[in-house]
């Protein structure tokens, strides 16, 4: 599924100076390299450091700080766009060299149980050899004396019990070989579908992980009558942190609003997600509108609660909240349009605070008053 956010415009405040580039370039076109640098390094695999290179770089475009291979403590007298090429080239290489990295370890595990497979295959296939040659020569003492065949009979009884105990034994110790290349391929592939669905910032689940979960909540809102939440949340003011504050001080709050959202949802069973700058969204389980409202709001306390650290000041954070209930049957599209406009309408009546989608409302007051 595509998640698509409401097309009602959100509140803005009122415009902010220009910074006034010293180079000329009219402050859209910062903003447009900004974002597509950040999102570069929202998606960077390989740990933290990448992601804080390409932050470095988006500070430089819009506060023109000194870029991330500038030399010596002189202020920057303009963007050095020819260093930006040429990170952004080297970084993409090396993100998709760690992709290939990952799928050849993968491939490596896959084929050390492969190959233990095979050698399952060839050995007992010589035992079989074995085995059949022991009959066969049981076959040819048949028509001799019957001192013979007692003799060969015994030899043959014998060796097949050898042969029995011989499979056995390596059976077993293959059992063991593969269990533990089994273990070793089921560590890299929950270590990699993790670096893949974990946002590197928040540490919480990504847009990956909200659009498998809310068709699937949906089905279980379906088949078994249960109910099923979902809140869509943004940070308040974000741009406006970012603009005044500078990125480092914006991740700060992004990083202090995350920690709250998910004390704040602890159950295991719901899905706590960032699925954009300040945008996150939960998919709450067995838990009705009142119920996603009354926990939003305790959200809301904690939020108000967070002080971050800036350059200049201590910022006071705040939220807004949509809160939307699944119908039997509904498209999860529909779901997060729904919870998205909510969303809108607690930004239009002033932020901080929780708005339920309409055709919510009144159901909820009715469960309420019951």
């Amino acid at each position: 599924m595509k998640l698509r956010r409401s097309s009602a415009p959100e509140p803005q405040p009122a415009p902010a100076a220009a910074r006034g580039s010293r180079d000329g370039t009219p402050d859209s076109v910062l903003d447009a390299a900004a974002a597509i640098v950040r999102a570069l390094a929202e998606a960077a695999s390989g740990g933290p450091e990448p992601a804080a290179r390409l932050d470095a770089w988006a500070r430089h475009l819009l506060l023109l700080e000194p870029a991330p291979n500038a030399r010596g403590g002189a202020a920057p007298t303009g963007r050095d766009w020819a260093g930006l090429r040429r990170h952004v080239v080297a970084h993409v290489r090396e993100d998709r060299d760690a992709v290939a990295r990952s799928m050849t370890d993968l491939q490596d595990a896959v084929w050390l149980v492969v190959d233990g497979l095979s050698q399952a295959i060839v050995g007992d296939g010589a035992n079989d050899a074995d085995a059949a040659g022991q009959l066969d020569r049981l076959r040819a003492a048949a028509g001799g004396p019957a001192a013979e065949l007692k003799a060969t009979a015994l030899q043959t009884v014998q060796r097949l019990s050898e042969i029995a105990d011989e499979r056995s034994a390596r059976q077993v110790q293959l059992a063991r070989e593969l269990g533990e290349r089994v273990e070793v391929l089921r560590v890299e592939l929950d270590d990699t579908r993790r670096e893949v669905e974990v946002d590197p910032l928040t540490k919480l689940g990504n847009r990956s992980v909200l659009q498998r979960e809310l068709p699937r909540a949906v089905q279980v809102r379906t088949l078994v009558d249960e109910p099923a939440c979902l809140a869509v949340v943004d940070l308040d003011n974000f741009k406006q942190i970012n603009d005044r504050h500078g990125h480092q001080t914006g991740d700060s709050a992004l990083e202090a609003f995350a920690s709250a959202l998910a004390r704040s949802f602890p159950r295991r069973r719901d899905v706590v997600t960032r699925f954009g700058g300040d945008e996150f969204a939960v998919i709450l389980r067995d838990a009705s509108a009142e119920d996603g409202c009354r926990l939003a709001e305790r959200f809301l306390v904690a939020v108000r609660q967070l002080e971050v650290a800036g350059p200049r000041e201590t910022l006071q954070l705040s939220a807004s909240v949509g809160i939307a209930e699944a119908f039997p049957g509904e498209a999860a599209d529909s779901w997060f349009a729904r919870a998205d406009r909510a969303l809108y309408e607690a930004k239009a009546a002033g932020r901080d605070r929780v708005a339920i989608a309409g055709d919510d409302v009144s159901a909820a007051h009715s469960r309420l008053a019951a």
